[in-house]
């Protein structure tokens, strides 16, 4: 039974992390501020950029508790997106030692803690997020992966990581991110600070945003009618912009197994001059507001949100940034926790920034998404170097829609080839554990989901999460964890869980599962009903 006491392998004192340079970045484990578990060796703090100490990005790194990630050498980045949002705050809600997620008493700890499986950092970046520390002066993409890899190289210097075979991963702008830091580190050709072995991010953002949202939005209104009751008037609405603009008919025509060929640069709805979607096509924003009405708590990160909104430890509330009375300050701005985590005592923490605020490029504006198809062109040189790319998504995201990912990835070429050749459809499993008592919080098992690979690059969708897959659905997340660092040969295997998550039930037999349960076939000749 999964027992919730964390042991580092080896013990912090005998650490391979632990040395002259990494003490004082030491974590107490035992004393974390209303955290009444050890959470485990630690390291937390700033490093600069390459040498300009004057711009400084903030970490909170896990090695593991388990052997494998010393024997393989591994370790795994994880970056939140936003842009602006900090990496720590999903340590504490999604995927670190730590679970204390919105509507949670106290924090618990986290039998989905990805620093089960490798070293795990978690990093506040670009600069201008969370702790981090410095003046933004990025423009673009490549500005924010040069910059990262200068801090990349100080932090394996610093924790002697020289050679480990490196993971990104992330979520929603992280679309962005890893895939521009990943090639990025392919192109340096040193193995020995970027050893770059795979990446892996679930709803990401890989394009301009009428792509995300204003294209796929009429038929996600559709599949989730029964929580988007909108009248007559308003439905009719809607579908007449939605023919105006060409939104089904761009779906139609693009979100083909296999593609019919590249996309067209100016998406349809789109404001050449911006790159965001014209007035009379914003399709998205409308529905929003319109289900507001009838649904007063609705957030674009679950299409299911309902009132009331539970208490937030971190303040962020859904993007409402609301806090109790009894509890007004975010987790990471209460000074006991910044001393504890040698964060700037200076600093004030926020998860992310107001809702379309932009605070980490120079500008204002990420020129690499307002010029040009964002991250697109430089995925087909991760999956061409890696082999090992896997791109995710929670079928109830109303903030980038699930038929995103796809459109994505029918207009990528790698290996020679476009897209996916065939249409989606196998199963994706989550292997049968213990999941009756609290510490299981929402992890599901069996298929969950439906899942496709194609010459090293993966796709899912889990159909019972939203825009935090691993906070709605963490033993998918685990599970996308052991299929990227090979552990478990992709996600129809029935293999059980690599480590002692609580308990294994008896597994189906291979062949056994049947198809996906993400339909993934009614896309092509979808009609308004």
């Amino acid at each position: 039974m999964f027992s919730g006491r964390y042991r580092s392998v080896p013990n912090q004192t005998q650490s391979p992390f632990l040395n002259e340079q990494s003490s004082r970045f030491v974590v107490n484990g035992s004393a974390l501020p209303l955290v009444d578990f050890d959470v485990g060796e630690s390291y937390a703090g700033l490093l600069p950029i390459g040498d300009d100490t004057g711009s400084q990005l903030y970490f909170w790194f896990f090695p593991s508790t388990n052997p494998l990630a010393y024997q393989n050498k591994e370790i795994l980045i994880y970056l939140t997106g936003g842009p602006g949002c900090s990496s720590i705050g999903e340590l504490l809600q999604l995927n670190g030692p730590i679970s204390w997620p919105p509507g949670a008493f106290q924090p618990i700890p986290n039998r989905w803690s990805w620093h089960r499986l490798t070293n795990v950092v978690w990093i506040d970046q670009p600069l201008g997020t969370g702790f981090s520390r410095g003046a933004p002066t990025a423009i673009n993409e490549e500005d924010v992966a040069q910059q990262f890899l200068g801090f990349w190289q100080n932090f394996v210097q610093t924790f002697a990581l020289q050679g480990y075979q490196v993971h990104v991963t992330g979520s929603s702008y992280a679309g962005m991110y890893a895939p521009y830091i990943s090639s990025a580190m392919l192109d340096r050709n040193n193995t020995t600070y970027f050893n770059i072995s795979g990446m892996a991010i679930w709803d990401g953002l890989y394009s301009k945003l009428p792509l995300a949202e204003d294209i796929p939005t009429a038929r996600f209104i559709e599949k989730w009618k029964t929580v988007l009751p909108f009248n007559d008037t308003f439905r009719a609405g809607l579908k007449l912009v939605d023919q105006r603009c060409g939104f089904t008919a761009y779906l139609d025509e693009f979100l083909v197994f296999p593609p019919k060929g590249q996309q067209p640069s100016i998406l349809p709805g789109e404001d050449p001059a911006t790159g965001m979607v014209r007035p009379e096509c914003a399709i998205f924003v409308a529905a929003f507001t319109e289900a507001r009405q009838f649904n007063p708590c609705l957030n674009l990160f679950d299409v299911t949100s309902r009132c009331p909104l539970p208490f937030d430890p971190i303040g962020f509330a859904a993007g409402r940034f609301i806090l109790p009375s009894s509890f007004d300050t975010p987790y990471f701005n209460l000074p006991a926790v910044k001393a504890a985590l040698n964060a700037p005592l200076n600093a004030t923490w926020a998860f992310c920034p107001p809702l379309f605020a932009n605070p980490v490029f120079a500008t204002g504006v990420d020129a690499s998404i307002k010029s040009g198809p964002g991250s697109q062109p430089v995925i087909p040189r991760v999956i061409d170097g890696t082999r090992n790319v896997i791109l995710g998504h929670g079928s109830r995201d109303f903030l980038v829609l699930p038929d995103a990912t796809l459109l994505t990835i029918q207009n990528l070429t790698w290996q020679g080839v476009r897209g996916f050749r065939v249409r989606p459809w196998a199963p994706l499993f989550v292997p049968y554990h213990d999941n009756t008592n609290a510490s299981a919080g929402p992890a599901g098992a069996g298929v969950v989901g439906t899942s496709h690979s194609e010459r090293g690059l993966t796709w899912f969708e889990t159909a019972l999460a939203g825009h935090l897959v691993a906070q709605d659905q963490p033993a998918v997340a685990f599970r996308m964890v052991e299929v990227l660092l090979g552990r478990v040969q992709g996600f129809t295997s029935t293999a059980p869980f690599t480590v002692d998550v609580g308990g294994a039930g008896p597994q189906p037999p291979a062949g056994a599962l049947g198809m996906g349960t993400v339909d993934v076939r009614g896309t092509v000749g979808w009609k308004w009903k």
